[in-house]
Parts: structure tokens; sequence; C-alpha cells
């Protein structure tokens, strides 16, 4: 299981390319939201050994309010956008209206 977001991208790779040394196949944690799903779909997009991708679709009605380009997901497959960068970019104004809630008042 590699976690994109807390290693970086290039990062990932190289513990993609190691485990492929080993015949081992790889599935990315992916439990952050949208841009961590766009991230690792890129990272799965260039990897031999990529077997299978978590994705988190037990969230909040707004979610796809917070990045540009929500991951499409088609007959079970993310498509991986063509987009520059990740593919979305953070709207900054739908956080604003989504502040954190402190748990413990």
């Amino acid at each position: 299981i590699i976690d994109v977001p807390w290693n970086g991208l290039a990062e990932s790779f190289k513990i993609s390319t190691m485990a492929e040394a080993y015949e081992i196949n790889c599935a990315p944690h992916n439990f952050y939201g949208h841009m961590s799903t766009l991230m690792s779909a890129h990272l799965c997009a260039a990897m031999p050994n990529f077997r299978i991708m978590e994705i988190d679709i037990d969230d909040v009605p707004w979610k796809d309010d917070l990045v540009t380009h929500p991951p499409v997901i088609q007959n079970g497959e993310l498509i991986v956008p063509t987009r520059p960068g990740w593919g979305a970019d953070i709207n900054e104004e739908a956080v604003r209206a989504h502040p954190p809630k402190n748990p413990h008042p």
C-alpha cells in the first residue's frame, strides 16, 4: 500500500519500482478526498505493477464542490484527467464555505 499524499509522487513511484523488482503489486492508499484521488490516479497510470486503488465514496454531500473538476469514474474505472497538473484545482470559495469543526469543543 502506497500513500501518495504522504510520500509524494516521486517517492511513491520509487516505492512501486522497488516492489516491482520483487514482483509485488501495489495499491495506493487513498482516503483523503478528490485531490488525493487525482494524485493517486496519476501514479497508477505510470506504474506497471498497479493492482487496485482504494477510494473513499462515503463522504460529505458537498465533496465535489471542493475541486474544480471532480474525478470521473466510468464503468468502475477512474478516468485519468488530461488537464494540467493533477487535473483539478482546489475551489477555495467552497473550502471557506465549509470550515473544519472542532470535534472537542
